[in-house]
């Protein structure tokens, strides 16, 4: 079995995952990297997108819209504007925040990037729920 380190995500509700994991990969503003035991301290932005847990063969999905994470060795916290596993999202409606989202994109009456931020929340949801 691999080394394992403490990952905590928590959201402005609560915490959302308290447990030792052996391998997180996360969306960063540069893209896509893993977090595994005695990790270089590092602090960055997480982006809105999924997140993917390995225990062994075990692998878990869900998402994240946004935040910031804090890495150590031993230990990694994420507090993250909300996270979601796939079983709490509801497909339909993501769907149609995206398609509202593309259409607010069209439009110059609307903030676009307030809309572009709809339609990647949209997407991530998505994706997380497709996998």
């Amino acid at each position: 079995m691999a080394e394992t380190f403490r990952l905590k995500i928590i959201s402005p509700i609560g915490i959302f995952l308290d447990e030792d994991v052996e391998r997180m990969v996360v969306r960063g503003t540069e893209g896509e990297f893993a977090i595994l035991y005695d990790h270089t301290p590092l602090t960055t932005t997480v982006a809105v997108g999924t997140f993917i847990i390995l225990n062994g063969k075990e692998k878990r999905t869900g998402t994240l819209l946004g935040g910031l994470a804090t890495i150590n060795p031993k230990e990694t916290i994420i507090l993250t504007d909300a996270a979601e596993w796939p079983h709490e999202i509801d497909l339909e409606r993501a769907k149609q925040a995206k398609e509202r989202a593309l259409k607010r994109l069209q439009d110059e009456k609307f903030d676009s990037a307030r809309a572009q931020a709809a339609l990647e929340r949209a997407i991530a949801r998505i994706n997380a729920k497709e996998q």
